[in-house]
This record gives C-alpha cells, structure tokens and sequence, in this order.
C-alpha cells in the first residue's frame, strides 16, 4: 500500500474505533439491535469485534515509522499479531464460551471469568508489547 492509503486506513480505522467506543460508553440502543432481523448477533459485538481487528493494525501502522532492533520489534509484533488473531476469533470464542452470540453468561462460572480475560486482554496486548519492545530497546540498539 503507498503511503496516501495507509493513511486514509489509518483515519477511517480512528474514526470507527472512536463511534464503538463512544457507543459502547454511551450504552447505545444500537448496542442491542440485531445485526439480521430476527437473529441473536448484537451489533455491540459485531463492532467490538471490529474494533477489537482495528486496534492492532493501528499499532502496525504507527510502528512503522521508526527503526528498532530486529529482537524487540519481533517481541512487539508478536504480541500485536496475537491481539489481531484474538480480535478475528472474538466472536467465535464468545460464542463457544457463552453458548450464544449476545455473550450472555448465566452466573460466575469459569467460562465468564475465561470471556473476560480474553476480552481484556485482546486490546492491552498491543500496549504491552509496545512497552517490553521499549524496554528492550534499552538493551538492544539497532
């Protein structure tokens, strides 16, 4: 992709991410609309799964800019794939561990504590490998 595109990726994918979140603090009705009429998909996972694709490549994007050490740049984008692969499986995965696709868990069991912990840490992987490729950066110089 040349330059003038990524940049537009860069800005549509900003600008998405910023109406989910704003929806999802908001408690937007149309969190729970359905995305097919009469099915059980809410358009609040739909778009949390979106942005959950969205933010990662946000941090491939802006890393690109400058040069690191080949260790800590693969440390950072191995946590970055990881977050890309878990935001593609969010769906699926709250699925297999809610039994539904509103994500809807009856009680504290383990599968909730298991969706939660996926859930969490789907966004924080990108900040947390930005940080240890910072630190290593300390250590290896490119």
């Amino acid at each position: 992709m040349n330059n003038k595109r990524i940049k537009y990726f860069f800005l549509a994918s900003v600008l998405i991410q910023m109406f989910v979140i704003t929806s999802l603090a908001t408690g937007s009705p149309l969190l729970t609309m359905s995305v097919i009429e009469g099915g059980s998909l809410p358009w609040g996972n739909l778009m949390t799964a979106l942005m959950f694709i969205l933010f990662p490549l946000n941090f491939l994007i802006i890393r690109s800019t400058r040069k690191v050490h080949p260790i800590p740049l693969k440390v950072f984008r191995i946590c970055v794939l990881i977050s890309l692969v878990l935001g593609v499986l969010w769906i699926p995965m709250t699925y297999a561990l809610s039994g539904n696709w509103s994500a809807t868990f009856h009680g504290e069991d383990t599968k909730s504590k298991i969706w939660w912990a996926y859930t969490y840490a789907t966004p924080i992987l990108p900040f947390a490998g930005y940080f240890l490729m910072r630190i290593l950066s300390i250590f290896f110089k490119p």
